[in-house]
């Protein structure tokens, strides 16, 4: 899960059409988009109640997708 520090840290505002800044010390570019992705697909499901349908239509993704992301992260419905 991402937390506010690291979000805050890479400073995801971005200002006129401007991409992010990219903290000092370098980042973990595919690391950083797991997390991400792993943090809303969990609140997807959260949303609509463990509805892996529902979920991957809130998400703009096929239902099949999402249920390969989720085997690839580990995650479960109830999460």
């Amino acid at each position: 899960e991402i937390k506010q520090n690291e979000q805050a840290e890479l400073n995801l505002s971005t200002n006129n059409n401007s991409a992010p800044s990219i903290p000092e010390n370098g980042l973990n570019l595919k690391e950083f988009i797991a997390k991400l992705e792993v943090d809303y697909i969990r609140k997807a499901l959260e949303e609509c109640n463990g509805i892996v349908a529902q979920a991957a239509e809130k998400l703009g993704m096929r239902r099949t997708t999402l249920v390969e992301k989720m085997r690839k992260y580990e995650l479960s419905r109830e999460e």
